[in-house]
């Protein structure tokens, strides 16, 4: 084969391979975590450990730049990057079983404190032990808002509190809303919907496992891992329940100082988390919903 042919070919597929790269760089990176918890990022896909790109280790993402719909001119602003699950992670949590029935599973708060919590459906929110709450460095003091709840024992007024991060298993939330509950023996507190409420969760009595899987459908977008209809019903939440302690405070004449008082309280809570998850959304480059 002549000479010339052969410095052809090879300019030629150098090229290629250069295009290949400069498209794949321009519109994807690629994301994982490792498993000491530490996230990586890169633009080349023979960067990927091989576990994560062949699919036997689940946890690649990939994030695709996506153009503003206001213009598609190469002058126009991009957004934020929108992640579609490659992989749809799940994640299976050791429940252990009480002789009452009920399950128990270990958790960490904000990172530091590792508690035991009884799985339990029918409690809106997280609920803390005062004991867990001082580990945290939360003091139950009357400048908390505090709601009226149904629990087990009967109406009972509790502090509201915002948790960081709730850690279950692999399955992490951030900015989760949560109560200061009375001690229960043995235990730190309840597992309600403010966490579960973030996965489709499943029991699988068998194994003794809390299945928590994705909200999203496979290729569903996703902004903070979160579909759409996610942050709609969040939004939603906080709106109501500002909407309505407030309506409260205008409608009840009868309202003493310190009722009022701890009405406006709660308002301003749910005011401070609706504005923690428009910083949120901005962030991660959700449009107007």
């Amino acid at each position: 084969m002549p000479k010339s042919f052969h410095i052809f070919f090879n300019g030629l597929l150098t090229l290629l391979v250069l295009t290949f790269t400069v498209n794949i760089s321009d519109a994807t990176i690629f994301s994982w975590k490792d498993e000491n918890g530490i996230t990586h990022f890169t633009d080349s896909p023979e960067k990927i450990p091989p576990n994560y790109r062949d699919g036997k280790v689940e946890g690649l993402r990939i994030i695709e730049e996506v153009p503003s719909e206001e213009s598609s001119s190469s002058n126009s602003k991009m957004n934020l990057p929108v992640i579609r699950l490659n992989h749809l992670q799940e994640y299976k949590v050791p429940l252990i079983s009480t002789n009452s029935g009920n399950f128990i599973v270990d958790a960490t708060i904000n990172g530091k404190v590792k508690v035991k919590l009884m799985l339990d459906t029918g409690a809106s929110l997280i609920s803390l032990s005062p004991e867990v709450c001082r580990k945290l460095g939360i003091k139950e003091t009357s400048n908390l808002p505090a709601i009226q709840m149904q629990t087990a024992n009967g109406v009972s007024q509790n502090k509201l509190i915002v948790l960081d991060k709730v850690k279950i298993g692999g399955a992490e939330v951030d900015l989760v809303e949560a109560s200061i509950g009375k001690k229960m023996l043995g235990i730190g507190g309840l597992l309600g919907m403010s966490f579960l409420s973030n996965f489709r969760m499943e029991i699988n009595h068998t194994e003794s496992e809390l299945i928590l899987k994705p909200l999203a459908k496979p290729g569903e977008q996703v902004w903070g891992g979160k579909p759409a209809f996610w942050w709609k019903s969040k939004f939603k939440y906080y709106n109501s329940q500002i909407n309505g302690y407030k309506l409260k405070a205008m409608h009840t004449k009868t309202l003493s100082s310190q009722e009022s008082e701890t009405v406006t309280k709660v308002v301003r809570f749910y005011e401070d988390l609706h504005k923690k998850l428009t910083r949120r959304a901005s962030f991660f480059g959700l449009p107007k919903i």
